[in-house]
């Protein structure tokens, strides 16, 4: 991707559109079944947890925490959220979009069940995003990524929400 301002640091995200539990069900496991591979990664390459430590700096890599993470912020309204990539799960969302969990769809993301995970995707994914590190040490998701300003990452949440109104009726607090 081109150079991404600091301000362009946000992603949207849309959630499954049918089958909602069923879909976030089967979204889950292919996470559990992306840090199952992650791990046979780590033991066939033992050199590769050298090659991704910065990415294990606050904690170690995995994808079924943030994934459950993800859920929860798609709970807040069931349609959608925002995540500012700069924040603890947006490193692991570029991994995650790279190995076909979220789908660019436009300007925004639709999460999407990975056709295939396989220990050496897992690893080149990694690998991209270790290489936008920069010569202070900080990681760049943005880079790998289709990302929005804060403003228009809000601004387009608003409107999904606003437009599924008819579809979300009964699912709000009680």
């Amino acid at each position: 991707m081109s150079e991404v301002s600091y301000e362009s640091r946000w992603v949207l995200v849309e959630g499954p559109a049918s089958d909602e539990a069923a879909f976030l069900g089967s979204w889950l496991l292919a996470a559990d079944e992306a840090d199952q591979k992650l791990r046979q990664q780590f033991k066939e390459n033992p050199r590769l947890r050298q090659q991704v430590a910065r990415l294990e700096v606050l904690c170690l890599i995995d994808f079924s925490s943030p994934a459950i993470w993800f859920i929860k912020l798609l709970m807040e309204n069931r349609v959608c959220f925002s995540l500012d990539l700069g924040d603890d799960c947006g490193e692991i969302f570029a991994v995650m979009a790279d190995l076909g969990f979220f789908r660019l769809n436009g300007n925004r993301y639709q999460m999407t069940i990975p056709n295939e995970i396989t220990g050496s995707k897992v690893e080149a994914a990694l690998l991209r995003l270790a290489a936008t590190e920069d010569h202070e040490y900080f990681l760049y998701p943005e880079h790998l990524l289709q990302s929005l300003s804060k403003a228009d990452a809000h601004s387009l949440k608003r409107l999904l929400i606003k437009a599924s109104l008819p579809h979300t009726v009964g699912y709000g607090r009680q």
